[in-house]
């Protein structure tokens, strides 16, 4: 052999030796990589469909015959691992706004305030801000009472203004650390339906306007099914709210309940002839999980001249639809 053969003969073993060294750094099927990915838990309160490792496709070589088989689901159970947010909260979350408490969920009823009732709060807890597109914190001050002269019980805010102004919309907020907002919340443009809908609506009530203005309109899945609602204002009051002849302020839910879709009243002030002096003006302050099942409620505000209320409604079930749970006020 001359002296080239052996030069390729000796760089063909190099080559094949790490070839084979190569190969034995792979991990074997079974053997469990070095590498770890951690990723953020969530609550989940459906099962989770996903590939079983090791199931398909996969492909087998066996001699000269490839057999591809076929991808297998399995469903693995919920997560029970909750994200919280960081802040002092109360054993008891408290709902509240700037002039007065609306109640608590004692883990199987909504509890209301009433005036003397003592609050199950002592002073410095956070309060997580419930309002249509805002995420916020603020603390809240030890029991007192708020709006004279009603006197409603109470806690200072630390900034009470982020929950809005009169006339509204006006949000809660509440002494909880759970995700407030865990599915769908959004804005969307109404393309017609929606105003007809009110059109149909004020003329059951005695008013005639073809075409209602659309003050708010959300897209929203309260439970997380995958199956949403549509809330709905549309309004169009005097200034100050005195009232005039075809002032109008409605609130309301549309939701499909075994394929028929439902109408819930939520607020309305209509005006056919002005023989009171005011008119309400309604508005969904904030859409969110209040009490900690996973379900959303739904805040709408009221104005009216020289006062405001807001009412905390959750959907209890296709038989009684949604349900005013806690509320408060201030005003004359």
């Amino acid at each position: 052999m001359n002296r080239t053969a052996w030069i390729l003969a000796g760089l063909f073993v190099v080559i094949v030796v790490i070839i084979i060294f190569t190969l034995g750094d792979e991990d074997e099927p079974g053997e469990t990589s070095t590498t770890t990915t951690t990723t953020a838990a969530i609550t989940s309160t459906s099962p989770i469909a996903t590939t079983v490792p090791g199931a398909g496709p996969t492909t087998t070589t066996g001699g000269d015959t490839t057999t591809s088989l076929p991808p297998t689901t399995t469903t693995i159970p919920a997560s029970t691992t909750t994200l919280g947010v960081e802040g002092n909260w109360s054993d008891t979350p408290l709902v509240v706004t700037g002039f007065g408490a609306l109640g608590w969920w004692d883990g199987s009823n909504w509890v209301q305030v009433e005036s003397g009732t003592a609050l199950p709060v002592a002073g410095g807890e956070d309060y997580q801000v419930a309002f249509v597109g805002l995420e916020a914190t603020i603390s809240g001050g030890a029991p007192t009472t708020l709006c004279e002269p009603l006197d409603n019980p109470g806690v200072e805010l630390e900034n009470e203004l982020v929950l809005g102004d009169w006339p509204g919309p006006l949000g809660v907020a509440v002494s909880a650390p759970w995700i407030l907002v865990p599915h769908l919340v959004e804005e969307i443009e109404d393309d017609g339906t929606y105003s007809a809908l009110a059109s149909e609506l004020l003329a059951e009530r005695g008013l005639d306007v073809p075409e209602p203005a659309i003050k708010q309109l959300l897209q929203v899945d309260l439970e997380g099914d995958g199956v949403n609602e549509v809330l709905v204002v549309a309004e169009d009051v005097s200034a100050g709210l005195f009232a005039e002849d075809g002032d109008y302020s409605i609130a309301f839910m549309r939701r499909t309940v075994e394929g028929d879709v439902r109408t819930a009243i939520l607020g309305e002030s209509v005006v056919v002839t002005a023989d009171s002096p005011v008119v309400n003006s309604f508005s969904v302050g904030a859409v969110a999980d209040l009490n900690g099942d996973g379900r959303m409620e739904v805040v709408v505000s009221t104005a009216y001249y020289e006062g405001v209320g807001v009412d905390v409604w959750e959907y209890v079930d296709d038989d009684l639809g949604p349900t005013m749970q806690i509320s408060a006020g201030c005003g004359v």
